[in-house]
């Protein structure tokens, strides 16, 4: 999908100044051709509706805004337009984004605005000819995507399990950057990451992971990292040696040496702590998670100690299955209260 956009921007829209516009400034991408020559030929008989209609409008118009760009502001442009598709560099600080509210509003913006912020749900790669030619849509990519990553939980949670590539069904992407805010990156799947309901919409939704609500630039974990981040996570009960029943008995510790700023944004945005603290403050999750070292306990004669370094090894094993990194912490913190020794006596 970004390669269409990649074209058009550098091939088409940055060469105005010096043609006219033709389809065959399109030749040098044959799917994309094909493509602009059947819109072109739906737009000439009048068809002027749906997606298609959006996509080939806003190439028409943007174009027509470039023609009178000098070549120092298209060379502004040619940078902002990489600069916002470096989304590693943007998480980690490295290079400025571009956002709508920092731009003059010219027609030129208006209408970059209009086609970047509307493109992914406008439906265009949803098009026969479009899949036809790109190969794949969104939910092979989601298939493919979740067989690779084998993920059983949200990436951004941990707590939310995901569509694996045996649904029906898949996942909704997130626009991590938004499109209601930055431009030219809204169909870079490199900004483009799949997300649980909760963090995706009730958590997220457009909140810029780049500017805190009081407009303070901060750094974001990048979501397409190789690297691995090292986040340790810690609980402490606050209520005399009894299991937390309520938010203010525990607290939560996030922690990622080098990586402080971002593990701030990181809960910020998905509100962590307090999601972590509702899921340990459960009865219904913390007694089942206790209830795992009764029953090494009691069905294989292990000790305690025993039973809990089995249910740890388990945890560690497969943390992500069932928020068992998080048990992991509660459990830890259970064996320092005393808790496990007391159910055992009961």
């Amino acid at each position: 999908m970004h390669t269409f956009v990649g074209y058009i921007f550098a091939r088409v829209w940055c060469k105005a100044p010096e043609n006219d516009y033709s389809i065959d400034l399109f030749s040098g991408l044959t799917s994309l051709h094909s493509i602009i020559e059947q819109l072109d030929r739906e737009d000439k008989a009048g068809v002027d509706k749906g997606a298609g209609a959006f996509f080939y409008r806003h190439v028409n118009e943007i174009f027509i805004e470039f023609k009178s760009l000098s070549s120092d502001e298209i060379e502004n442009f040619r940078r902002l337009f990489l600069n916002n598709n470096n989304i590693k560099a943007l998480c980690e600080g490295t290079l400025l984004p571009f956002r709508y509210e920092t731009a003059s509003t010219t027609p030129l913006q208006t209408k970059i605005k209009s086609f970047f912020s509307e493109l992914y749900r406008s439906g265009f790669f949803n098009l026969k000819i479009v899949k036809d030619k790109i190969g794949a849509d969104l939910h092979d990519h989601y298939k493919a995507f979740a067989k690779a990553n084998a993920m059983p939980c949200c990436p951004f949670c941990g707590l939310q399990p995901m569509d694996t590539e045996y649904d029906a069904t898949r996942e909704a992407y997130d626009h991590y950057l938004p499109s209601s805010i930055y431009p030219f990156n809204s169909v870079n799947f490199r900004n483009l990451t799949p997300a649980c309901h909760k963090c995706n919409s009730q958590y997220k939704g457009a909140k810029d992971p780049l500017l805190s609500a009081d407009g303070i630039k901060r750094r974001a974990f990048y979501p397409y990292s190789l690297h691995q981040y090292n986040i340790q996570i810690s609980l402490q009960f606050l209520n005399n040696g009894q299991s937390p029943t309520e938010p203010k008995h525990i607290r939560v510790d996030l922690a990622c040496p080098g990586y402080e700023e971002e593990i701030a944004t990181w809960d910020s945005i998905y509100k962590i702590r307090q999601r972590f603290i509702a899921k340990c403050c459960s009865p219904a999750v913390n007694k089942a998670w206790m209830n795992r070292i009764l029953i090494e306990c009691r069905n294989y004669d292990r000790s305690p100690e025993q039973a809990m370094e089995a249910e740890l090894l388990a945890c560690l094993e497969s943390p992500w299955i069932e928020a068992s990194f998080l048990k992991a912490a509660y459990l830890r913190e259970a064996e320092k209260a005393g808790l496990i020794s007391s159910i055992l006596q009961t």
